[in-house]
């Protein structure tokens, strides 16, 4: 197998994107199996000769020599799945940051996002030219012709409110403050901030908000293995509310959970293979 995780190296992607990542194996084999959990990035992710079925909890992907390109859209699931892959795989998956992936569509987010992994398809071209990007051997010059088919496709999009919000949220010294001391903050109604967050995010501002806290616990733990107990000191209320927030995140309690995960690209991917 075959994971290589790439940073963007256009300096105006570096504003949207979080990363990339290529993955590829032979047709030879175990099936590629792991959990993938709540994200705050909007991931988009391009396969070539696979099919897939896709369960509420589970993603199973199977090599399909005559079957077209895949395109998804992951941006608004909010429990751990279960991802297999059966055979061959020829996959490039783009975390964009939130809000990222909005100036690069012609609608609202929510446009494009039907079901548990849509497809996604948001130019003419669009599958075509990731078919394309797919035959190329040269891993680096995949991540260039990907970068530069986005930045053709780069438009105004601003959100004055949404990027006020996430500044917000995003600081962590702010990890526990409520939505309604927030809106008062910002000046704006929860009902108006559930409505931006709704078309232009796809999760709700508690869904996010909770996937934050989780994520900087991850973080926390890496920074410092042999302190598991800061993370919630840090992000938690209690310890309680931390087990309870994993579990439903993760499937596992904290303890289980960071005896298994694989930290890929520090704060983007977090897999758990099994």
């Amino acid at each position: 197998m075959i994971l290589k995780v790439y940073q963007p190296e256009s300096p105006v992607l570096k504003r949207y994107i979080a990363c990339f990542y290529i993955l590829e194996k032979t047709g030879s084999g175990e099936p590629l199996t792991y959990f993938t959990f709540p994200s705050i990035y909007t991931i988009v992710t391009i396969s070539a000769q696979t099919s897939t079925l896709v369960r509420p909890d589970k993603i199973i992907s199977k090599h399909c020599p005559s079957a077209p390109i895949e395109t998804n859209l992951v941006c608004d699931f909010n429990q751990p799945v279960l991802i297999s892959y059966e055979g061959k795989i020829n996959e490039i998956t783009t975390y964009f940051k939130p809000l990222g992936l909005n100036p690069f569509i012609q609608h609202d987010l929510r446009h494009y996002n039907s079901g548990t992994f849509p497809d996604f398809n948001p130019y003419a071209d669009y599958k075509e030219q990731m078919a394309a990007i797919l035959t190329l051997t040269d891993h680096q010059g995949r991540i260039r012709a990907l970068e530069a088919y986005w930045l053709s496709k780069l438009r105004s999009f601003e959100n004055p409110l949404l990027e006020k919000v996430l500044r917000q949220m995003l600081d962590t010294d702010k990890l526990n403050q409520s939505m309604t001391n927030l809106s008062h903050q910002i000046g704006r109604s929860r009902t108006t901030i559930n409505k931006h967050f709704e078309q232009h995010i796809c999760k709700s501002p508690s869904q996010f908000k909770k996937i934050i806290r989780f994520r900087a616990a991850i973080q926390n733990h890496l920074d410092d293995k042999n302190n598991i107990g800061r993370s919630y000191h840090v992000d938690y209320f209690d310890q309680s509310h931390m087990i309870r927030d994993f579990k439903k995140l993760t499937g596992f309690t904290p303890k289980i959970f960071f005896s298994k995960i694989t930290a890929l690209e520090r704060d983007q991917i977090k897999w758990i293979f099994i």
